[in-house]
């Protein structure tokens, strides 16, 4: 089921889709997605050594593009019609995140608890290296 923006923007991304054709519309994503990296890379490089005003600039110009690639993706949802199956895929990952999350805090409040002892839990898990 499509949420009431969905529904607002599909006259949008149905005019896209007339206008520019469905094959330039997966270039659009891959430009965009393109852009979006650079403007990445640009502020890691930057970000250190640049005063709070073009701190600001380097992080409007990421805004910029996520909205590009969001409204390229969602050009592509529109196109393949699989809003729902990326909003299941989406829950699942966060679910799933959540649990690494959770795994990992626990392995690491287990290291700190076992911290006096000679063998961590990270360490009895690790594999032995086979010796030549």
């Amino acid at each position: 089921m499509k949420n009431k923006l969905m529904e607002e923007d599909e006259s949008v991304y149905k005019n896209f889709l007339d206008v520019f054709g469905e094959d330039i519309q997966y270039t659009f994503l891959f430009e965009e997605m393109g852009e979006l990296a650079q403007a990445v890379g640009k502020y890691l490089r930057k970000r250190t050594n640049a005063t709070e005003e073009e701190r600001k600039e380097l992080i409007s110009h990421i805004s910029e593009e996520i909205a590009d690639v969001k409204l390229c993706i969602e050009e592509i949802e529109y196109i393949l019609d699989c809003w729902e199956d990326v909003k299941k895929w989406k829950n699942f990952k966060v679910n799933r995140g959540k649990e690494r999350v959770k795994h990992s805090n626990l392995e690491i409040q287990l290291d700190k608890e076992n911290y006096d002892k000679p063998q961590t839990l990270k360490n009895k898990l690790k594999t032995p290296k086979s010796k030549k």
